[in-house]
């Protein structure tokens, strides 16, 4: 916690090493978890191995249904997180 205090008091001043700042570690850390979880490829990929799940036989048609739903849902949200512009924010610290 007293690093965090640190780094703000720091920023506030106008002093930031990148490497060094802990909420630049923690934005890093954050943007890649965004990366990974609302990936519009990855989800994709979901779906067309649910659809060959079910032209397969493997899964019964509530099962395709289901899923289906489930993630048609998610590529929305991805689709929206990705289109927020995370990337673009305003450092309200000056830092």
């Amino acid at each position: 916690m007293p690093f965090v205090i640190d780094d703000l008091f720091l920023r506030m001043v106008g002093v930031s090493i990148p490497p060094f700042d802990m909420l630049w570690v923690f934005e890093q850390i954050r943007d890649r978890a965004y990366q990974e979880r609302y990936n519009p490829e990855k989800i994709n990929d979901r779906i067309k191995e649910n659809r060959m799940m079910y032209e397969l036989g493997e899964i019964t048609k509530e099962e395709y249904e289901k899923r289906n739903k489930e993630l048609n849902h998610e590529l929305k949200i991805a689709n929206r997180v990705n289109n927020m512009g995370l990337e673009k924010r305003i450092d309200l610290l000056g830092g």
